[in-house]
């Protein structure tokens, strides 16, 4: 999602009457649907999105409109472009461990039997990153990465509690798992307490990201924002849906 992140958040405000872009499937209604994950049942009405009057229903539909609050009128078609915005990133996951194979190789299988090393590494909060899965051929390497202390023995502690294929690297200055647990005790909690389990935020998602908290959401309007200002911008990625064009 290129630029995302990079434009400042008082330049993502939706206000009424202002051009805007936006991109998803039409529904019948003319209804245009997010990129908000959709949990009902299919042939089902998706819970976020906004009224395009007079698009008919499609898989995809790219328009330019002015805004007001649930719909857009003017509207002005384009070339269908995905919505890159307010939609979740591919996971950013290595093809392949960052460690040289052992000697005799990496073991084929799907070792999914992990909760030693986890409970190991949310002891050691402070130490280690949530740690993630990849793979050679048929194979499934446990990555792990070191974010403070000695590798050596964090590899040797972590080997005598598990015998499968493990890769356990060194990432100084990583974000912990301790680090993200006070992220989700801080900012998390505020993000949270403005959706109150309803859709009267706009927010549909958030979701952590090298120690921020992106916030996906249909669009920032300005009480929006001042709420987010609160929380305070420097732990928060603002995502959302609709953005005036240009931005």
């Amino acid at each position: 999602m290129p630029g995302i992140g990079a434009v400042e958040p008082s330049g993502l405000i939706v206000r009424e009457g202002d051009l805007v872009e936006a991109s998803g499937p039409v529904e019948a209604g003319s209804r245009m649907c997010s990129p908000a994950p959709n949990p009902l049942l299919i042939n089902t009405p998706c819970q976020w999105g906004i009224q395009v009057p007079g698009v008919e229903p499609t898989h995809g539909a790219t328009v330019r409109g002015r805004w007001h609050p649930g719909w857009l009128s003017d509207i002005q078609r384009m070339a269908y472009s995905p919505p890159s915005t307010g939609r979740l990133k591919d996971p950013d996951v290595l093809d392949t461990p960052p460690c040289p194979a052992p000697a005799h190789g990496w073991r084929d299988g799907e070792d999914w039997f992990d909760e030693p090393v986890r409970a190991y590494l949310h002891a050691h909060a402070e130490q280690f990153a949530e740690p993630f899965a990849t793979h050679v051929g048929n194979a499934r390497i446990l990555v792990v990465e070191v974010v403070s202390g000695d590798v050596d023995q964090a590899r040797a502690a972590l080997k005598a509690i598990y015998n499968h294929n493990l890769c356990v690297v060194a990432v100084p200055g990583g974000h912990s798992i301790a680090a993200e647990n006070r992220l989700q005790a801080t900012t998390g909690k505020a993000i949270e307490a403005l959706t109150d389990g309803t859709d009267r935020s706009d927010i549909y998602l958030t979701t952590s990201e090298n120690g921020k908290i992106r916030v996906l959401m249909l669009q920032l309007t300005e009480p929006l924002y001042d709420k987010l200002a609160a929380i305070g911008f420097d732990r928060l990625i603002l995502d959302p849906w609709i953005r005036p064009v240009g931005q």
